[in-house]
């Protein structure tokens, strides 16, 4: 803790918020409150999901339904002591808290203000399809007819465990009054996001009422090869017939999916991150994406991911989620510069000698150094406040689009396609045949420099390619 206060000092010193995961749906089998549970010891009692489950007629017990584990085999394990089974979404190591009881949501704003007083600016809410499930434990999830093994997740459809139960939403409406309530005693701003897969519709609901989830469409929805038609429907979802309380939230890469430096390729790893930083809303980048870090293979016996442990070692790559998660290169010296240690958590990339903070720091065309010069875009008005067209020119290679706040006006047009694409981007809505390259990608040819006048009737983008050009 001593630490983390130094943490929040430093940035607030800097002039950076700092948001803190709150993993909110579960804890430790080992935590105290599970102990007291365990004992159905006063308020601690009903704290988790328990029941009997099925009395059969040989006296034995048996689970009360077919509900299965995120990670694979049953959601229910028995508890010898309480002579319970105890619900868990994911690991039976990581028992669900049962927000139907008011104690239970109580204590987890106290959680939340406890960290608010420490100083954060807001939390990332994990994992919130699952904080509740049909209070009637005896219904059976159905089929979902998907071609997976019947002890897999996605073997069942969640219509009994997923986010659409309404008391989800009156507890986030209730976090985010406890957020409301810390703002008004000191004006600071404080801001609350969730991870969850959804559409775009259930995230423009969410916002109604105050709660704003990841765009997460990019992160697992993009087909390969890359076709900029399919992006620009996903991309459009997000501002088509959407509240006025609605700002997305883009997100490119995460801790759970591959790469995108592996799944979409080196070369539109700048592509990528212009895209981010051009739209209109908040980007999230995940650490390493920054400097184009890859999937690093990791061998069973080093896997950590209980996901991927469960499956076993003929099946464990099918679900691992280690190899995006390896340790940040920092450095090309041993263990990358991310720790003294002889053996990380898990191994670093094979690549980190060439691949790394440092290194890129030093080179004025590095991944790193053009994500920092599309981040700069984000002080002008047009990039932080601005509308957004998307009706310009548009193909399978090409995505491009206007932003624009009073006079200030930028076109922003990426090739993530597989071969070149020469287009005419002077008609409406940008009704201009000349511009001034603000920014660029590092694979953009030579004649599209930063501060080049261009030709908008005829501009030639090569894969990977792409420009922000002031109008």
């Amino acid at each position: 803790m001593e630490d983390f206060r130094e943490l929040v000092k430093q940035c607030k010193l800097k002039g950076l918020r700092l948001l803190v995961d709150f993993v909110c749906n579960h804890t430790s089998t080992q935590h105290e409150w599970f102990q007291k549970s365990v004992r159905k010891q006063g308020k601690y009692k009903d704290y988790y999901v328990w029941t009997d489950g099925k009395i059969l007629p040989d006296g034995s017990r048996a689970v009360p339904n077919n509900w299965l584990s995120v990670f694979g085999g049953p959601a229910w394990t028995w508890c010898k002591e309480r002579q319970q089974f105890y619900y868990h979404a994911f690991l039976p190591e990581q028992g669900d808290l049962n927000f139907r009881n008011r104690d239970v949501v109580e204590e987890m704003s106290l959680v939340l203000r406890y960290w608010l007083d420490l100083g954060v600016d807001g939390f990332r809410l994990d994992a919130i399809a699952n904080l509740y499930e049909s209070e009637n434990v005896f219904q059976d999830n159905p089929r979902s007819g998907k071609d997976v093994p019947p002890t897999e997740w996605e073997y069942l459809t969640p219509v009994h465990t997923d986010y659409v139960l309404p008391e989800c939403q009156e507890l986030l409406m209730h976090w985010q009054k406890v957020m409301d309530k810390e703002q008004q005693i000191d004006g600071r701003e404080r801001f609350m996001v969730q991870e969850i897969y959804t559409d775009s519709d259930t995230r423009a609901a969410m916002a109604r009422y105050g709660a704003h989830a990841f765009n997460l469409d990019l992160v697992q929805d993009l087909a390969v090869p890359l076709s900029a038609t399919q992006m620009t429907g996903l991309i459009a979802q997000e501002y088509t017939d959407k509240p006025d309380c609605y700002w997305p939230t883009f997100v490119v890469g995460n801790h759970d999916r591959n790469r995108a430096a592996t799944k979409y390729g080196l070369r539109n790893v700048d592509a990528f991150n212009m895209l981010l930083m051009t739209l209109k809303g908040t980007p999230t980048i995940y650490n390493g994406d920054e400097i184009g870090m890859q999937d690093t293979p990791v061998a069973y016996e080093d896997t950590q991911d209980p996901f991927g442990r469960k499956a076993g070692p003929e099946r464990y790559t099918l679900f691992s989620r280690d190899p995006c998660r390896t340790p940040m290169q920092w450095t090309p010296g041993p263990q990358a510069g991310f720790t003294t240690s002889q053996k990380p958590w898990l191994p670093v990339g094979h690549d980190y000698k060439h691949r790394n903070v440092e290194s890129q720091m030093k080179d004025p065309k590095s991944h790193l150094n053009l994500l920092k010069e599309f981040v700069a875009l984000r002080t002008r008005d047009a990039f932080k406040y601005g509308d957004i067209d998307l009706n310009c020119v548009l193909n399978e290679n090409v995505l491009a689009f206007l932003r624009t706040f009073g006079s200030e006006r930028y076109l922003v047009a990426i090739n993530f396609g597989q071969e070149n694409s020469t287009d005419d981007h002077s008609a409406s809505p940008v009704n201009q045949s000349t511009g001034t390259v603000a920014a660029i990608t590092g694979a953009v040819s030579e004649d599209l420099g930063k501060g080049h006048q261009v030709n908008l009737n005829n501009l030639t983008l090569k894969p990977g390619d792409g420009v922000v050009i002031q109008l």
